[in-house]
């Protein structure tokens, strides 16, 4: 435990007047009472969700492409 949270701790149990053990199991009890949130991570996609601008074969055809006048004389 880091010692500021451990200072914390103490000085929260000294003005509680009750014991750092005590409020260590009282948070404990409540952050596993407390359903935990969902998660959900973010849409990324380029385009429109379910009907993207480009997909993965568009954009490999486009890098051929560029890549095709490289090596044209």
């Amino acid at each position: 435990m880091p010692d500021s949270l451990s200072r914390r701790l103490k000085r929260a149990a000294a003005d509680r007047k009750t014991t750092m053990r005590a409020l260590i199991v009282q948070a404990v009890k409540q952050s596993l009472d407390t359903p935990a949130a969902p998660f959900r991570l973010r849409d990324a996609a380029v385009g429109h969700s379910g009907n993207p601008v480009m997909d993965a074969a568009s954009v490999n055809q486009a890098i051929d492409s560029l890549r095709e006048k490289e090596f044209r004389p």
